[in-house]
């Protein structure tokens, strides 16, 4: 008896065919007969064929028990098998024929309609495996409406063809799962609808038992895809509602966000562009919730290789990115009118770049960490220009400056002021070698007037000591030395304080993922 789809019923129910034995002389109540065949029958006879009730067996191990009439098995009785199959019900000429039971030897039985020997109509069936269907039959196999059930808790309620499920029906799973819908092949196919025990639900089409063509996907947790799906997964075009409210619409392969979409979330965060695995990769547009666009290239959710990012309060950046910060070369524009060009890291000025101010003022050099460090040359509104050395945004270490009224510079700065050895041409012609401290002559150092005298000694504060009349022209140059430092330190300063340190585009993240 094969598994449940009942193939195998009544099979061997062939052998108890209809009997037209050779008759006996005359009419006797009851006699033993043995034929050719090898047969022999014990019961009664009436003119000279079987008659009234019976028992034919054959060598084979064949066996019936039973009522006659005029030499057929016809009415009730039971038929043993060869193969130890055992029939109890109604005969028509030598055929289970009406209502009957088979019980098999692997424990299998089936009881319900036959006709002329096939297991036909309605009856219930009883598998070794467990399984058990009531329903319709059509020549042993279950074909129109029936129900299999199974030890594990499975069931199928619906329409059969030859053994097979098919048409419209119902499947309870063993964990719960509960399909309603179209059936081909014994798979679930056409349109229909999954339940899990765990709430997801699925309803639209099916193909070789998996989610195929255009459905609506629920899961538990609230999030809603409608679109295409091919081999029970997302592709093709789709949108996802999640459960917070975000959105996603676009294109899908292999159950993943691949292609061209755009996600809007909740709080006003919109991506238009590629995806790739599941991320935001390739080329896109963010939009941030507070106004800020990026445009430009990602890789896996981040800004990573060009991109232009506009912010809310009109400042932008264009150039390189990695990892969703600003990095490589680019160009930022601020807000307050600064433009910076050149190299950045981390999101902050940093090798070479040139900055430049409203009021006229630019630093062309190195840069570390959004300060000025290095070499570099500042040029002043004013049109005083320094060349050198910078540390942490001042002037430091040597360098020469250049200012609009005559005064020059050349030797050692510190903190953005004249500190060190260094020599200092003054407007009048005045020229002095020596050493400065905070912008003014300190120390050792000798002046050449541009009369032809010249003062050389210990200065303080400006001034020779001793010597009134170089002191005062020395006040007057060391004065004039500290102004200009001062003027450039803070103009340099509160420009580099300003470096692109910009949003980190596409690092926000895109709601519940896949």
């Amino acid at each position: 008896m094969r598994g449940s789809n009942g193939a195998g019923l009544g099979a061997a129910l062939f052998l108890g065919t209809s009997l037209a034995l050779g008759g006996i002389a005359g009419a006797q109540d009851f006699a033993i007969k043995e034929y050719e065949d090898g047969g022999i029958y014990e019961g009664t006879f009436k003119d000279g064929k079987q008659h009234g009730h019976g028992t034919y067996k054959l060598p084979n191990g064949y066996k019936y028990e039973g009522d006659w009439v005029e030499g057929e098995i016809l009415g009730e009785g039971t038929a043993t098998f060869p193969n130890g199959a055992i029939y109890e019900g109604t005969f028509a000429k030598g055929k289970p024929n009406g209502k009957g039971k088979i019980t098999y030897p692997d424990g299998s039985s089936y009881e319900g309609d036959w006709v002329a020997g096939q297991i036909q109509g309605e009856g219930t069936a009883h598998y070794p495996n467990g399984v058990t269907y009531t329903g319709t039959f059509v020549n042993a196999l279950h074909d129109g409406k029936g129900r299999m059930t199974s030890a594990d808790g499975y069931s199928y309620d619906g329409d059969w063809v030859r053994g097979i499920k098919q048409g419209q029906g119902r499947i309870t799973y063993p964990d719960g799962a509960v399909y309603e819908g179209g059936m081909l092949n014994g798979q679930r196919a056409g349109q229909g609808k999954l339940t899990l025990a765990d709430g997801l639900t699925y309803e639209g089409g099916w193909a070789d038992g998996k989610m195929s063509g255009e459905g609506t996907l629920t899961q538990p947790n609230g999030d809603v895809f409608s679109g295409s799906f091919v081999d029970g997964k997302r592709q093709g075009k789709g949108k996802v509602t999640y459960a917070n409210g975000d959105i996603y619409e676009g294109d899908f392969v292999a159950d993943k966000r691949q292609g061209k979409g755009v996600f809007t979330g909740t709080d006003g965060y919109v991506y238009d562009g590629d995806w790739l695995d599941g991320r935001i990769a390739g080329t896109g547009t963010v939009t941030y919730p507070d106004g800020t666009v990026y445009q430009g290239t990602f890789v896996n959710d981040l800004a990573n290789g060009t991109g232009t990012i506009t912010y809310a309060d009109g400042s932008s950046y264009a150039g390189g990115w990695k990892d969703g910060v600003i990095e490589g070369e680019g160009t930022a524009h601020y807000a307050n009118g600064l433009v910076y060009e050149g190299s950045f890291r981390g999101g902050k000025n940093n090798g070479q770049g040139t900055m430049t101010y409203p009021d006229g003022y630019s630093y062309v050099g190195q840069w570390v960490d959004g300060s000025r460090e290095g070499e570099g040359i500042a040029t002043y509104a004013d049109g005083t220009v320094y060349k050198g050395s910078f540390k942490r945004g001042q002037r430091d270490g040597q360098g020469e400056i250049t200012m609009a009224d005559g005064f020059r510079y050349s030797g050692g700065w510190r903190d953005g002021q004249i500190d060190g050895i260094g020599t200092a041409t003054y407007p009048n012609g005045d020229i002095y070698e020596g050493a400065f401290v905070a912008g003014k002559r300190e120390g050792q150092g000798t002046m050449r007037y541009a009369d032809g005298k010249t003062a050389s000694g210990i200065w303080n504060a400006g001034m020779l000591t001793g010597t009134e009349a170089d002191g005062t022209a020395g006040g007057a140059a060391g004065e004039t030395a500290g102004g200009a430092t001062d003027g450039a330190t803070d103009g340099a300063t509160d420009g580099a304080g300003d470096a692109a340190t910009g949003g980190t585009a596409g690092t926000e993240s895109t709601g519940t993922g896949n």
